[in-house]
């Protein structure tokens, strides 16, 4: 047996041990059981990202969902309309009794359905009747009404004047049309009707208003006053003349 110097022994381990690590270090680098277990930092950062992407992407497309539903769903217009209150006076007064006419027109294109019509009944006016199905309360009356396009619907209300305040100068209605289950008129119209005290009111301001009425009234004033001052000089001498016979006799 041949003997082995120990020198070349520890060569041949060394190389032996070099040779083993860069295999062991080849199979663990070329090893998918390695690159499952050991990831790239990288690569949580791209799955991080994803899921992100992910959830925004969701997002958006809820908000696209809704703007369509609010593009599929318009909101209904208003209908156009005109309206008018009349009875065919301009004055009145306790025991007068009224009959008003209420017209709505739709001057629009779409039916008109379901409007809330109304009338005031202001204090001093009391209701008697009223046409098309109309029913007072709070002071008001009702209606309920279908109005197609180009077409109107007209209604009548009965009404008796009560006593009024002293300092009430005109008996004023209110017409209004709404939408049904809507406090905010679309179109509204009035109508009044002058009460004594207005008139009495008007008088006056048209007196004190026109130069030739103030005239007269000075010179009818004047007048009275000349009256007067002759009334107490003839009785003044009256009692004079008639203390000088009393004297004499």
């Amino acid at each position: 047996m041949a003997e082995i110097h120990p020198r070349t022994a520890t060569r041949r381990t060394a190389t032996l041990c070099g040779l083993g690590a860069f295999l062991a270090v080849t199979l663990a680098t070329l090893s998918p059981a390695a690159a499952v277990l050991k990831p790239h930092p990288e690569d949580d950062d791209r799955k991080a990202s994803a899921l992100t992407s992910h959830g925004d992407s969701d997002k958006d497309r809820d908000r696209d969902r809704d703007k369509d539903k609010d593009k599929k769903a318009p909101v209904a217009a208003a209908p156009k309309l005109s309206i008018s209150v009349d009875n065919g006076r301009t004055a009145a007064q306790e025991g007068d009794r009224l009959t008003y006419t209420v017209t709505v027109n739709n001057i629009g294109t779409d039916k008109a359905h379901g409007l809330d019509l109304t009338q005031s009944l202001p204090t001093g006016l009391h209701f008697v009747s009223a046409d098309g199905h109309g029913t007072a309360a709070k002071g008001q009356v009702h209606w309920t009404v279908d109005v197609p396009a180009g077409k109107k619907a007209t209604f009548h209300t009965t009404a008796e004047v009560r006593a009024t305040p002293e300092d009430l100068l005109r008996l004023a209605t209110v017409a209004c049309a709404s939408t049904k289950g809507d406090d905010k008129p679309l179109v509204c119209a009035t109508h009044s009707d002058q009460l004594p005290a207005g008139a009495a009111a008007a008088e006056a301001a048209r007196a004190a208003a026109d130069p030739a009425s103030r005239l007269w009234y000075a010179v009818a004033v004047a007048g009275l006053l000349a009256l007067v001052l002759a009334g107490m000089l003839f009785l003044r001498r009256s009692r004079r003349r008639a203390g000088a016979r009393r004297s004499s006799s």
